[in-house]
């Protein structure tokens, strides 16, 4: 049955229309929300984009939006907006919207090699590095030209073919740390290929300097290939942290966390957090794998998990709850379930803004944003923000 899910996911999130509902004058404000809307097929649909001017209470349209990409939610960089094509490449196009005085502004693009899976995007100095999950390769942008200035071929670090399949990015002391997925004839590993790999690039030279992989803890697919790029981010002491999927839970592995510790180049190997062992505080089932999280301070991040024993039989990947909300201590190796409804798979997404954790669900109270406060641990029984199609992202511009 996993087989199965995993296919239609794909299908969910990788497919895209045309549709475009900016009939209307555009909203003035620094809050990005990003909306989909699924086909009746559920295997098709569109998503849209627009600017709020807070997160006060609204239920929200899509007419004064802009289309954005099914496969990949925007990319926020200081004012920037970046769409990449994801695993979907219903275009090759990577474009960038401006935020200029609380308006979407200019737009530029880059013509992408074709079909080449553009999952990530990072900015160094003038720099960007767009990793091509399909060719196997990172390619490097003038960050004011948009114009290609190189490109990093990673083909002699594939397994088991020529692609060891680079996804989501982050950059610690000049180094470019990527997340290899090493996917063999789909989505996924083989199932006997319980190990996670990292790639580590010095950006002054753009030459790779080695690939580290981390066996012991039995994950794969360091990193959410085509949706998540905070999988692996750094806490305040700079240590490193990377979100394992395993397959999307379809493998029969572990997932969860590994560790690479600040000045160090080699995974350490003394921690990892397991999701799918740890008992999970206030709730009846651990997770397969952690689908959307968020780092926030002090070890803690939060999350959206998938629950296979919530799913019906033959499974319905719209009506079917198996998604739930999580505060993950990673330090002390802990996970709480959190007092938020249950979600389809459409609902899943995790956002900080201030002291409230934004978690974008579809539950049987409501569609939309439903808030956690960090600071009095209330959760919000019903959407704060409805929307119009299953809630995506909702990310403070930073000017």
């Amino acid at each position: 049955m996993k087989e199965i899910l995993f296919a239609a996911m794909l299908l969910a999130l990788f497919s895209c229309s045309k549709e475009n509902n900016n009939d209307a004058a555009p909203v003035k404000g620094d809050i990005l929300l990003v909306t989909r809307i699924a086909n009746s097929d559920g295997t098709s649909g569109s998503a849209y984009m627009q600017l709020l001017p807070n997160t006060e209470p609204r239920t929200t349209t899509n007419k004064t939006s802009l289309p954005a990409s099914y496969s990949v939610p925007p990319v926020v960089i200081g004012n920037e907006i970046y769409q990449l094509p994801g695993f979907g490449m219903q275009t090759d196009l990577l474009t960038r919207n401006t935020i200029e005085g609380d308006y979407f502004s200019k737009e530029q693009s880059f013509l992408l090699p074709a079909k080449s899976g553009a999952v990530s995007i990072l900015k160094h100095n003038n720099k960007l590095y767009v990793s091509l999950i399909f060719l196997g390769k990172i390619l490097i942008l003038d960050h004011q030209k948009m114009e290609k200035i190189g490109e990093i071929d990673m083909s002699q670090y594939g397994i088991g073919d020529k692609n060891p399949d680079p996804a989501i990015m982050l950059i610690r002391d000049n180094l470019l740390y990527v997340g290899l997925n090493q996917m063999v004839g789909g989505y996924t590993p083989t199932a006997e290929r319980a190990k996670a790999d990292i790639a580590i690039i010095d950006t002054k030279t753009d030459k790779i300097l080695k690939m580290i992989t981390q066996e012991d803890a039995h994950f794969s697919m360091p990193t959410k290939p085509e949706a998540d790029e905070k999988s692996i981010f750094m806490d305040e002491k700079k240590d490193i942290y990377i979100n394992c999927i395993s397959g999307f839970g379809g493998l029969n592995q572990k997932s969860g966390f590994l560790r690479i510790q600040a000045g160090e180049t080699e995974f350490d190997n003394s921690y990892a957090l397991d999701v799918t062992t740890t008992n999970i505080k206030n709730g009846k089932h651990s997770p397969s794998y952690l689908i959307h999280i968020q780092y926030h301070k002090d070890g803690v991040l939060y999350a959206t998990g998938n629950v296979d024993q919530y799913y019906s039989n033959p499974p319905s990947y719209t009506k079917d709850k198996t998604v739930g909300s999580y505060k993950v201590d990673l330090y002390n190796k802990t996970i709480t379930k959190l007092d938020l409804p249950q979600s389809n798979n459409f609902g899943a997404s995790v956002n900080i803004i201030g002291d409230k954790v934004f978690f974008g669900l579809s539950t049987e109270t409501g569609n939309g944003f439903y808030t956690y406060d960090t600071k009095t641990e209330a959760c919000s029984k019903k959407p704060i923000i409805n929307t119009t199609g299953y809630p995506a992202e909702i990310i403070k511009i930073k000017k």
